[in-house]
């Protein structure tokens, strides 16, 4: 994994998820994946297969629709890793 992805997933805060390039409302969609588009009282997260059309919010709004990262892992081989702590230490 690239220094550029691991940063962007360390900056999502507060709880928000991790994202790269935007599409906006209209556009067809060039990769498929999962995408999320927000407002400010929710986010939606939607499924779009290449070809498809990036669709208005659920509100009826045009918005930018952001690919998810694939992985949260930064592993080289993808996977996670348990983490294991002695008793009593935590």
């Amino acid at each position: 994994m690239t220094q550029q992805t691991q940063e962007s997933l360390s900056s999502g805060g507060n709880g928000s998820f991790s994202t790269t390039t935007g599409y906006a409302t209209g556009t067809i969609c060039q990769s498929s994946g999962t995408f999320r588009a927000s407002n400010k009282y929710m986010d939606a997260v939607l499924v779009y297969a290449a070809g498809e059309v990036f669709l208005p919010f659920v509100d009826g709004k045009k918005t930018t629709w952001y690919a998810l990262s694939p992985s949260l892992s930064t592993n080289e081989d993808g996977s996670f890793t348990s983490v294991k702590v002695v008793a009593g230490s935590v």
